[in-house]
């Protein structure tokens, strides 16, 4: 009875090792849907169709449907629904690299379909240490278990002869076989392939190729030719409504019904930025740096591959502090001739890049200054202004850090008043620089900073509580001095009130 008990235990763990050990189909998870992800891009030629989605992330570039045809619906850039796809793709090829079982078989050095032990093969893990051919007509022995798994680990390449084949023995498709390519894969003309390829760079399906799974190329591009690629499963998937047909979700899309648009990029989460000048520029002044007070917000609208299509910028005009009629400009990282269909705002003339003027004159735009105490206080102001980009860059080449400044005229002198390292446009008379107390030296690429490295302006990413009429910003905030001349990296809070030494609250306005 202990014999027979023991080889029963033996018997056991030897069934339980055996199934541990086997081969196991990963989940397509997010990339279920997809018949074809590329990295790059997706290109066609002639009439080939495609069974299930198609997406390229980080890429966006799908080129070809029509003529060729898709029965999904095409995803392009990381945004879309292609990103997480392309993380799930990834997720099976590394599941599929990693995969050993009791049934692994060298197969280096064998040509598929053509030489003994290659030419039939039973479920199992096969290898290669570099590239692998396919010649023939290679079958695979699935004895009518739609649940057998096949797994090809391929070192490099895997090219295939023309007319080759894959074939299941049973008939089937072969859902769970896995191509998994540590480089590129050509599969050759007219072959009839069988099998999901999870390349690492390329894929190329050559005229008349066609294949029962999916392709998937990680890095690099995926390029067909009148093919036939079945490999989608949209069966169970979810319901993807893209109602403008831009290849984003509705329910990821904020213009679910306007093609040209998809995305609301805000430049912050709160109510603005808020920018302050000192007008006396190129001398110090009072450095009070109330002059002109404006809190901005922008919303930058993006279409589907993520290039900007339209601006929206949200303006309060707070103080007035200054001597000056001082105007309020911003300039776009555009051309001038990009803009179109302004609204809210003055396109200057003259300028390179694309200059929104929301005002020449302050005084014409509110009487009270908003920097004095006890003195009567003036409703803020605030502006709107929309404009369309045609053949615009991208939303991280755009960004959304842009450069307003201030501009008051001393004769014919234009006077303009940047931010710190912000250059000045083409119209501002550039012969102020370096006089007075201005240390701007063009050739270090140094711009309006004091002798001493303070700003002449600067940008708080919240609403900002500005020094009263006549007050130096560095006595009313206690370590903006030290933030300053540090170049941002010390007291980067200088303006909050994190601790009582921070502020001194009689030198500050308060509404």
């Amino acid at each position: 009875m202990k014999t027979k008990s023991l080889f029963i235990a033996v018997l056991f763990c030897a069934v339980n090792f055996s199934t541990a050990m086997a081969q196991t189909a990963p989940s397509f998870a997010a990339a279920q849907s997809f018949a074809v992800l590329g990295s790059s891009t997706i290109t066609n030629t002639g009439g080939t169709i495609v069974t299930g989605n198609m997406g390229v992330s980080a890429g966006t570039a799908i080129t070809g449907f029509l003529p060729g045809t898709l029965s999904g619906l095409k995803y392009s850039g990381a945004p879309s629904i292609a990103g997480p796809a392309q993380a799930s793709a990834t997720d099976v090829y590394l599941n599929l690299k990693a995969q050993t079982s009791l049934t692994t078989t060298n197969l280096t050095g064998k040509v598929l379909g053509e030489t003994a032990g290659a030419i039939t093969l039973s479920p199992g893990i096969y290898t290669f240490s570099s590239s692998a051919q396919l010649n023939a007509t290679l079958t695979l022995d699935d004895s009518s278990n739609p649940n057998a798994v096949f797994i090809f680990q391929i070192g490099s390449t895997l090219t295939t002869a023309s007319y080759a084949k894959v074939v299941m023995k049973s008939g089937g498709k072969g859902k769970n076989v896995f191509w998994q390519i540590g480089s590129s894969a050509t599969i050759g003309t007219y072959t009839n392939f069988t099998g999901n390829i999870l390349a690492l760079a390329s894929i190329t399906m050559t005229t008349g190729a066609t294949t029962t799974g999916k392709l998937f190329a990680l890095t690099a591009a995926v390029t067909m030719d009148s093919n036939i690629v079945e490999g989608g499963d949209l069966t169970g998937a979810p319901q993807i409504v893209d109602a403008d047909g831009d290849g984003v979700a509705d329910n990821l899309d904020d213009y679910p019904n306007d093609a040209t648009k998809a995305f609301n990029n805000y430049s912050t989460k709160g109510a603005g930025a808020t920018v302050a000048f000192e007008d006396q520029w190129p001398a110090k002044g009072d450095f009070d740096m109330n002059d002109v007070v404006v809190l901005q917000k922008y919303n930058v609208i993006t279409n589907a591959k993520n290039v900007v299509v339209q601006v929206i910028g949200y303006y309060t005009l707070l103080a007035t502090g200054g001597n000056y009629g001082n105007g309020f400009s911003v300039q776009f990282p555009i051309p001038t001739a990009s803009v179109s269909g302004l609204t809210g705002g003055t396109l200057e003339a003259g300028q390179d890049k694309a200059v929104v003027v929301l005002f020449t004159n302050m005084r014409s735009e509110t009487s009270a200054w908003n920097t004095v105490p006890g003195a009567t206080q003036g409703a803020s102001k605030t502006y709107n202004i929309t404009f369309n980009v045609a053949n615009g860059p991208t939303l991280s080449a755009f960004g959304t850090d842009y450069n307003p400044f201030i501009v008051n005229m001393v004769g014919t002198s234009r006077r303009e008043v940047h931010l710190a390292g912000k250059t000045p446009t083409i119209l501002a008379d550039q012969t102020v620089f370096g006089t007075l107390d201005d240390n701007t030296n063009i050739a270090a690429g140094r711009y309006y900073v004091t002798k001493t490295g303070l700003p002449y302006a600067i940008s708080v990413p919240t609403t900002f509580n500005y020094p009263i009429e006549g007050t130096d910003i560095s006595k009313a905030f206690t370590h903006f001095a030290e933030w300053a001349t540090s170049g941002g990296v010390n007291y980067i809070d200088w303006y909050s009130n994190t601790a009582a030494d921070y502020r001194n609250p009689s030198l500050i306005y308060s509404k």
